[in-house]
């Protein structure tokens, strides 16, 4: 019997699927000056595996642009200010998050955004930073700031860039324990 149309393919419930991103595949890999995403050297594997994302920040639109993308990845978001974030905390609890992201615009200025990242990549240098800033021109996935943070988007959060956001933030972090730690 010949079809002429495609039968619809059932739908897909949200515990059927599971979101699959590109993250390094071994630690050896070494980012070329100024580069960050790099296809030769990515596997398959979930985005955010341990199911907790910490945000330094205030509820609003980021959180909620935030939660909206972390709903997909099966991921909670979890937000506190930076006076409540205290780093023995953060380095009991840092097994147990996927990433940090810190939204500048909460925090007072400039200076102490970077003062208070470089504190938190002293206390756990193994977690990715994610940093937002509306002071930025473009979204910023390379190395070049990673004495602070692997990487730095500028807000609003869509979710083709917080995905590659924290895919390179992921990257970036690997070679910043290799090469900056």
């Amino acid at each position: 019997m010949l079809r002429m149309f495609r039968e619809p393919e059932p739908a897909l419930r949200p515990s059927d699927t599971s979101v699959v991103v590109r993250v390094p595949q071994t630690a050896g890999y070494r980012a070329p000056e100024g580069q960050s995403l790099r296809s030769s050297a990515l596997v398959d594997k979930p985005l955010c595996p341990k199911g907790l994302i910490l945000m330094c920040g205030e509820m609003g639109s980021l959180s909620r642009d935030l939660q909206d993308w972390s709903n997909r990845m099966r991921a909670v978001v979890m937000v506190v200010s930076e006076e409540r974030m205290n780093l023995d905390w953060l380095r009991d609890q840092a097994p147990r998050l996927d990433f940090l992201l810190v939204d500048s615009d909460y925090l007072d200025d400039t200076e102490s955004t970077i003062d208070f990242c470089m504190q938190v990549r002293r206390a756990v240098p193994r977690l990715p930073l994610v940093l937002v800033s509306s002071e930025v021109r473009s979204h910023d996935f390379t190395c070049e700031r990673m004495m602070a943070c692997d990487v730095t988007l500028k807000p609003p959060l869509l979710h083709t860039a917080l995905t590659l956001g924290v895919q390179a933030a992921y990257q970036n972090n690997a070679y910043y324990q290799q090469e900056g730690a």
